[in-house]
């Protein structure tokens, strides 16, 4: 199997199973909310989807396979993965942008506004002149 369809420029999360000789990959992204689902390396399923879960459904082998994405915390971008054989969970997978801690997330972004503020604020005075 080859790992490498997922390794591209796009950005967002990867996930990948294993179920026997077949790779399921499953790729979600952040800033657009395209999903793609391949079965070594052929694409299978895709769709933009905005809201917090969503479900991909094929057929594998005569086996019916679901992969579930689903956002736990938007604020650290934890978003689970799940794959589902014959409606049984296989296994669940979990990835995140930021730190898993919402503490530390909440902390980050403020120090990022924080600092966009003021460099903002430096070029307009800058600018401005005054």
């Amino acid at each position: 199997m080859n790992n490498d369809i997922l390794n591209t420029k796009k950005l967002g999360y990867k996930f990948y199973f294993q179920d026997g000789d077949d790779q399921i990959a499953c790729f979600g992204s952040y800033f657009t909310g395209k999903e793609e689902v391949y079965i070594n390396d052929e694409l299978v399923s895709e769709k933009r989807s905005i809201n917090v879960t969503s479900k991909h459904q094929f057929e594998l082998s005569g086996n019916t396979f679901n992969v579930k994405f689903e956002m736990h915390n938007i604020l650290t971008g934890r978003l689970e993965c799940s794959l589902y054989k014959n409606k049984k969970l296989v296994k669940s997978l979990e990835q995140t942008t930021l730190f898993s801690n919402p503490k530390k997330s909440a902390l980050f972004i403020a120090g990022c506004f924080v600092v966009g503020f003021t460099v903002g604020y430096i070029i307009s005075t800058l600018a401005l002149g005054n």
